[in-house]
């Protein structure tokens, strides 16, 4: 059997007389003890710091520093606040015994020593500090693990079978918002404040464990009853069991989890659920679909998707902000689950279980799920409660607003046996009433995934089109009546694509507005724009005023003058030479912002125009705030205008009031010489169209510009 060291105690003698230190060390380390000496108070706080004793035995007279001052700066150092300190004196009065006890010492002894019995008395002290450090370390642990089941909300209780004693920890109490004494811990008194719900299912768990029925679960999940409101614990109990099987004890713990059930609940909501409408999101709305396909084709019947889309939701959005654009989002949440969910009952008035699903897709985007429809006409039905109700006028944040919806249907499982097919077809129909008026709804036809895909191409392939050197700029001349002189022309985008071909402007620029990428082409036309009237004008060849079009995002924008300040500075093209035309309806979405821009553009230089004028809805109170130059009449107008009696009295009044306003007047689409004379008799100052000249290239406009001007050709 190995023999087991104990190391011997440390003890450190603190005291001025050799003599006695001399015989401290005799007799100690007869005793069993390793023994340290200092000589005097400073000497002790070092040797302190060196040995780490166990005990020290300290004189209280010596000079210096005396051994009340020793005793408390060793209570000062991190490791000298539990050893045991026994100070020594020859004076055996009340007085040094206090002073000694308030310095910090654990015992007081008189001198001279009896050796006989100091070794045990040094023994008995260190051993009593062990026990009392050790007792304080476990009071704090049992503070803490209190302190912590506390927070926790953490009970636990302990059954003994064989004696049948129940013990209830304090924190069990107060999760019963109960307390000792008040109610007796008992296993009925804890299934009483189970609510009846889950009662037989506690119950039986607990069974389970009590007979130690093999693979029975530890814990569960349940109601407790505190206060008439309903918590919800996590319990787990642990059973043993002796040799012969029998159950001798039970422990358990009770973990209030409600918060945390709220959170995982709250965290499941917002995976579910769009946070500013409250309806489905994207996610459940596909899961939904793809359920509803597989029963569709399991039980032979059809459903249907609506998918809809706000037309001109961006408009609101960026003219009374996104505030405005959130609340108006809500209300057409409302409207669609009225619209839709009118049909939530079957013919006997009852629920029906296959309810329709509504979510927000994702900005101003909705679908609609209808699990079982007869036919298509039931789909149409809806769609036409749902322009009916969301077309309706709504005040918000004081102000008028009307929004209407595009809305695509498809049926499944003929339109799409997945997901992603069935929703991008129905996408295909909704994009086939965006451009084809607004403001309606349309079945899905195959022949849609033609448009549907050759609008995807177009976009993909636009993506690239300004570094690949794809776009290119015609220009189309702008004739003074009154000289005959070509004064401006007007720059119109083309793209020739090498793998499309050459898309037409009517196909790429709505794409390009819908993705945001008229930005960055508006700034490349604008920049090509001013540098090539700059190259006519190093070319000495007449100035030209240069006409530019205005997209709707590169209007809205902030810093629209700064684009066309650093445009000018760039180029060196003469702020006087650019014209920039807006059309009625980009003003009219936000009467006070564009004001304010057209003024900051003007206070450029640059010359404005109001493009396509006759086809919006502007008035002549608003016409009056905007600092315009020129109004330009809309070809639609100039078409039948000797023809048609309204379009020349629109054309005449268009006419008087810009020059009652100051304006100059150019028509657009001139293509007769009786269209060019209704116009010079009518005082029209600027025509521009194919009965001078298409749009052509630089060149071609270099060309005419000779000829025109009467200049010789180089």
């Amino acid at each position: 059997m190995t023999e087991v060291l104990i190391k011997p105690s440390k003890v450190l003698v603190v005291d001025d007389d050799i003599t006695a230190r001399i015989l401290a060390q005799q007799a100690l380390t007869l005793d069993g003890f390793k023994v340290y000496e200092a000589t005097d108070g400073l000497n002790a706080l070092e040797r302190f710091q060196e040995v780490h004793p166990d005990i020290v035995i300290l004189d209280i007279e010596m000079p210096e520093l005396n051994g009340y001052e020793v005793c408390r700066q060793i209570r000062q150092l991190p490791f000298g606040k539990r050893i045991p300190i026994l100070m020594a004196t020859g004076f055996n009065d009340m007085s040094s015994v206090n002073r000694a006890y308030d310095a910090g010492a654990t015992d007081f002894v008189t001198k001279p020593f009896n050796w006989k019995v100091l070794g045990q008395r040094l023994r008995y002290m260190i051993r009593a500090s062990v026990v009392g450090e050790e007792l304080n370390e476990l009071k704090t642990s049992e503070r803490r693990l209190a302190n912590a089941q506390r927070i926790a909300k953490l009970g636990n209780w302990e059954w003994d079978v064989t004696s049948n004693e129940l013990y209830w920890s304090d924190h069990l109490f107060e999760l019963l918002n109960s307390k000792r004494g008040k109610i007796q811990p008992s296993l009925t008194a804890f299934f009483e404040s189970i609510p009846e719900i889950d009662h037989f299912k506690v119950r039986y768990w607990f069974n389970r464990i009590v007979n130690g029925k093999p693979n029975a679960t530890n814990s569960i999940h349940h109601r407790i009853i505190v206060n008439d409101d309903h918590r919800i614990v996590k319990h787990q109990i642990e059973a043993e069991f002796d040799e012969d099987g029998h159950l001798v004890l039970l422990s358990g713990a009770v973990l209030d989890v409600t918060e945390l059930r709220q959170a995982q609940d709250k965290i499941l909501e917002l995976a579910s659920y769009d946070a500013l409408t409250g309806l489905h999101n994207r996610s459940v709305f596909s899961t939904a679909v793809d359920r509803a396909i597989k029963r569709a084709q399991k039980f032979n019947h059809t459903g249907a998707v609506l998918f809809l889309d706000l037309d001109n939701f961006k408009r609101i959005n960026d003219t009374f902000g996104h505030g405005v654009g959130d609340l108006l989002l809500k209300v057409v949440a409302k409207r669609l689950t009225k619209s839709a969910r009118a049909n939530d009952r079957n013919d006997n008035g009852e629920s029906n279980s296959e309810a329709h699903l509504i979510s927000r897709f994702g900005g101003d985007e909705f679908t609609i799920l209808i699990p079982h429809v007869k036919d298509a006409s039931e789909a149409k039905v809806i769609a036409d409660r749902i322009l009916d109700n969301i077309g309706r006028r709504v005040s918000l944040a004081g102000h008028e607003l009307v929004i209407t919806p595009s809305i695509g249907i498809a049926l499944f499982p003929q339109d799409g046996t997945e997901v992603e097919s069935l929703l991008k077809n129905v996408d295909a129909a909704m994009y086939h009433v965006k451009h084809g008026g607004k403001n309606s709804y349309e079945m899905f036809a195959h022949s849609m995934n033609i448009v549907s895909k050759r609008r995807l191409q177009i976009e993909a392939h636009l993506r690239h089109a300004i570094d690949n050197k794809e776009l290119y700029l015609v220009y189309q001349p702008q004739i003074s009546l009154h000289s005959g002189k070509i004064i401006g022309v007007e720059a119109l985008l083309r793209w020739d694509s090498p793998l499309l071909g050459a898309v037409s402007p009517v196909e790429f620029i709505p794409v390009a507005e819908e993705t945001g990428l008229i930005t960055p082409i508006g700034e490349w036309v604008l920049f090509e724009a001013c540098q090539q009237a700059q190259v006519w004008r190093d070319e000495a060849l007449p100035p030209v005023r240069m006409a530019v079009n205005l997209s709707v995002r590169q209007f809205a924008r902030q810093n629209l003058e700064s684009v066309v300040q650093s445009t000018l500075l760039k180029t060196g093209l003469p702020v006087r030479y650019l014209e920039l035309e807006i059309t009625e309806n980009m003003l009219m979405d936000d009467v006070e912002g564009s004001v304010d821009t057209l003024h900051r553009l003007k206070d450029l230089g640059v010359c404005l125009a109001i493009d396509d004028f006759g086809t919006g809805y502007s008035s002549l109170s608003y016409l009056k705030r905007f600092p315009i130059d020129r109004l330009k009449i809309d070809r639609s107008f100039i078409t039948h205008v000797t023809t048609n009696t309204e379009d020349a009295s629109v054309t005449q009044a268009i006419i008087a009031v810009a020059h009652s306003l100051g304006l100059s007047v150019t028509a657009e689409g001139v293509e007769s010489a009786d269209q060019l004379a209704f116009l010079n008799e009518n005082k029209c100052e600027e025509v521009q169209g194919y009965y001078f000249s298409k749009p052509v290239s630089a060149n071609d406009i270099k060309r005419l510009l000779i000829v025109n001007q009467g200049l010789p050709d180089s």
